[in-house]
C-alpha cells in the first residue's frame, strides 16, 4: 500500500466515525501530542523556565485558588476547575447531541470510552510517571474521570430498566428503575449483569466518599480492586460484540494487560534475584515521653529498608510501595504508599528511611512488630524529582511529619553543591512543629545534612547557633517569602509540604509576586489532613549557605 492510499484510506475511514468515537480518536491524539510536548519540554527546560509566556499562564491559571478551601470539599485552582468544566461539558454535550432514544446507548459508550485510562495498570505513580504529572494530579485525574463514569452508567441503567425507549426524567420512571434494579431477573439476563456493574459501581462510589474512604482505608484498598473486577467482567459480557463500545473496551483490557505486565516485570526484577534475599524492614519508635505529639494514634515510626537488590537507584522526592506479608494477609500484602525521606548506600547495598504516622490497618500492625526483621516487597522508586538545583534560593516550608518530603531534597541540594552539580547558593528550611520533641524525628538526619554542608565551613551540629533559629507561634510565611524575595540569590523556588493555611498563604503571595524568576511546587506527599488543622507552637528555620 502506498503512503497515498494509506492516507485515502484513513480519511475515510474518518470520515465514517460518529461523534463519540472523534471523541476517544481526538483524546488519544492529545495524549500522545502531551507525551510528546512533555518530552520536547523536558529537552529545552532550560530555555523554557525563563519564559515570560509560562510565568504568566502560572500566575493566572496553575497559582490562584477558585475558592476558598474547605474541609470536606477542599478547592480547586483555575487551571483544574476549567479543565474539569471543560471535560464535563464535552461528556454532557457528546451524551445529548442526536435523538433522545438512543441517549441511554450514547451514555454507555461514553463510560466505556472514559473507563479506558482507568484501566491503565494497577499503579497510578506508574502512569503518572511516563505522563510527566505529579501523582496528586493522576489520582485528581483518576477520581473525576471515575465520577463521570459512574454518571454515565447510572443514566444508562436507569433508560434501559425503565423499558422506555424514550427516557422521561420522573418520579414513577425513578422509582420504577430503582424496583427493577432489585429485582434483576425480571429483566432477563441482560438486565442481571447491567444491575452486578451498576451495583459495584454504586458501592465504588459510597466507599470513595472521602470521610468514607479514610474511615475504612484498608477495606476501600481491597474493595476498589475487587468491585472494578466485577465491573469490567460484567462490561464484558453485557456489551453487544462488534459495536463501538466492545471495541473501546478492548483497547482498554489491552492496555490493562500491557500496563499490568510491565508493572510486574519491573515489580520482580526489583525484588527477585537468585542468591540474594528480599529487602528487610526494621521499625524503631520514637519514645521520648516528654513529646506529647508522639503519644497515641499519632505515633511516628522510623523505617530502615535495607534493599540487597545492586540496580536501584534512588532519587529525591520519589516514593515506594511497601508490602510486608508477615503483617497478614488482608493488610500486609497490598502495597502502602510512603515518601522515600533518606537514603544510604555502602558495601551491604541499599537502605532507604522512611517516617510513618502509625494510625491503623497497615501502620498499626506494624507500630506492634517494632525492633523486629520482617521480609518485605518494595514496589518503586516512583516520581519525577523537582529540579531545585536550577534555582539560587530554596525556600522549604513544612509543617509536622510534613518535614520528611524535604528531607531528601536538602540532602540532594548539599551533595550537588558539594559536587559542582547545582546552582543553589542558599537553603531556608521554615518548620512548624507541635512539640519541639519532633526534631528527633530528622535530627541525625538534619545533623549529617549540616556536617557535609563543606561550603559553610565549619562545624555546626543541631543545636543553638547562627545557622538554627527557634520561634513560638505559627511562622510568618508572608515576611519570611518577602524576606527571601529581597536578598535573593539567583532564581527562587518554594517548596510546600505543609498544613493547608501555610500552603495557601504561600500560593497566594507567589501568585501576586509572580514573575519569571519565581517558581511554586506542591509536593506530592502532603501532611495528613488531621494535622492540618491544628495550629504549630514551635518553629525552627534552618539555614545552609553555600
Amino acid at each position: 500500500m502506498s503512503f497515498m492510499s494509506f492516507l485515502h484510506w484513513l480519511w475515510s475511514r474518518l470520515g465514517q466515525m460518529d461523534s463519540l468515537s472523534w471523541y476517544s480518536f481526538v483524546s488519544g491524539c492529545l495524549i500522545a501530542l502531551w507525551l510528546l510536548l512533555y518530552n520536547i519540554y523536558r529537552a529545552v527546560h532550560a530555555l523554557a523556565s525563563g519564559c515570560l509566556r509560562i510565568s504568566f499562564f502560572l500566575k493566572h491559571f496553575v497559582y490562584p485558588l477558585l475558592f476558598p478551601r474547605t474541609r470536606f470539599v477542599g478547592t480547586a485552582t483555575r487551571l483544574g476547575a476549567g479543565t474539569v468544566l471543560v471535560y464535563l461539558l464535552a461528556n454532557i454535550f457528546l451524551v445529548l447531541i442526536g435523538t433522545r432514544a438512543n441517549i441511554g446507548k450514547r451514555a454507555a459508550t461514553m463510560s466505556v470510552i472514559n473507563v479506558i485510562p482507568l484501566l491503565c495498570g494497577p499503579r497510578l505513580s506508574l502512569v503518572a510517571e511516563l505522563l510527566g504529572i505529579s501523582r496528586r494530579n493522576s489520582i485528581w485525574s483518576h477520581q473525576w474521570l471515575g465520577r463521570t463514569v459512574i454518571a454515565q452508567v447510572l443514566l444508562h441503567t436507569i433508560t434501559s430498566l425503565t423499558g422506555s425507549s424514550a427516557f422521561a426524567w420522573t418520579a414513577p420512571n425513578l422509582f420504577g428503575a430503582v424496583v427493577r434494579t432489585c429485582t434483576p431477573s425480571q429483566t432477563g439476563l441482560l438486565a442481571d449483569i447491567l444491575c452486578k456493574a451498576s451495583s459495584a459501581f454504586g458501592f465504588i462510589f459510597l466507599i470513595s466518599v472521602g470521610f468514607v474512604r479514610h474511615a475504612i482505608y484498608e477495606w476501600f484498598l481491597n474493595s476498589h480492586t475487587l468491585l472494578s473486577a466485577v465491573v469490567v467482567v460484567a462490561a464484558w459480557r453485557h456489551v453487544p460484540s462488534k459495536t463501538p463500545a466492545w471495541f473501546f473496551l478492548r483497547i482498554g483490557m489491552g492496555l490493562w494487560a500491557g500496563a499490568t505486565g510491565i508493572h510486574w516485570l519491573i515489580f520482580a526484577f526489583r525484588n527477585l534475584a537468585l542468591g540474594r534475599p528480599l529487602a528487610t524492614v526494621v521499625a524503631a519508635k520514637f519514645s521520648d515521653a516528654s513529646d506529647h505529639a508522639l503519644v497515641g494514634p499519632s505515633n511516628v515510626l522510623r523505617v530502615d529498608i535495607a534493599i540487597h537488590r545492586p540496580w536501584w537507584r534512588v532519587k529525591a522526592g520519589q516514593s515506594i510501595f511497601l508490602s510486608i506479608p508477615s503483617l497478614g494477609l488482608f493488610t500486609g500484602v497490598r502495597g502502602h504508599p510512603f515518601v522515600i525521606s533518606w537514603w544510604e548506600r555502602d558495601e551491604r547495598g541499599l537502605r532507604l528511611s522512611i517516617l510513618v504516622q502509625s494510625r491503623a490497618g497497615f501502620t498499626a500492625a506494624l507500630s506492634r512488630r517494632t525492633h523486629t526483621v520482617l521480609r518485605a516487597f518494595v514496589d518503586g522508586p516512583y516520581g519525577a524529582p523537582h529540579s531545585f538545583g536550577e534555582y539560587g534560593t530554596v525556600v522549604m516550608l513544612a509543617s509536622g511529619i510534613g518535614i520528611a518530603g524535604h528531607m531528601p531534597y536538602i540532602k540532594d541540594l548539599i551533595r550537588g553543591y558539594n559536587s559542582c552539580e547545582v546552582r543553589t547558593r542558599r537553603i531556608l528550611v521554615v518548620w512548624e512543629m507541635e512539640d519541639l520533641g519532633q526534631v528527633q524525628w530528622v535530627e541525625s538526619w538534619m545533623n549529617e545534612a549540616l556536617d557535609n554542608d563543606t561550603g559553610y565551613g565549619e562545624d555546626v551540629p543541631y543545636g543553638n547557633h547562627g545557622r538554627i533559629t527557634k520561634k513560638h507561634g505559627p511562622p510568618d510565611v508572608v515576611g519570611v517569602l518577602e524576606k527571601e524575595f529581597q536578598d535573593r540569590t539567583g532564581k527562587v523556588i518554594v517548596s510546600l509540604c505543609a498544613a493547608h493555611g501555610i500552603r495557601d498563604t504561600a500560593r497566594m503571595h507567589m501568585q501576586r509576586r509572580m514573575e519569571k524568576r519565581l517558581r511554586l511546587v506542591e509536593l506530592d506527599f502532603q501532611p495528613p489532613l488531621e494535622e492540618t488543622g491544628r495550629r504549630g507552637s514551635a518553629g525552627m528555620d534552618i539555614m545552609c549557605r553555600g
